[in-house]
């Protein structure tokens, strides 16, 4: 993915309870929730993380399942802009799995 090109949404989170997974587990928890098919990046270490996720916006496209879903319910609805993938995020941080991390960005 090339930074300076292509738009990007960037989820940064802290841990701020120090019994809470690492960084290095939580962003492998976190990618594993996203739709298939975006592209991201993460960058982590123990007590916070960086996502860049690639903004998709080709008219058309298709997720993972080959099949577009307006309605968002499964996330793949092949274009992506920011306030959705920022909402799609704000769900995945909803998991009591990650109560001990703060989405800061």
């Amino acid at each position: 993915m090339n930074d300076r090109q292509e738009p990007q949404v960037v989820i940064t989170a802290i841990r701020h309870d120090p019994g809470a997974a690492p960084g290095q587990t939580t962003v492998i928890r976190v990618l594993s929730m996203l739709p298939a098919h975006w592209v991201c990046v993460p960058v982590a270490d123990q007590d916070s993380f960086e996502l860049r996720v690639r903004l998709q916006g080709a008219t058309g496209a298709t997720g993972a399942t080959g099949v577009a879903d307006p309605a968002g319910t499964t996330g793949t609805t092949g274009t992506e802009d920011a306030e959705a993938v920022s909402a799609r995020v704000a769900r995945v941080f909803e998991d009591p799995a990650l109560r001990g991390w703060r989405r800061t960005g």
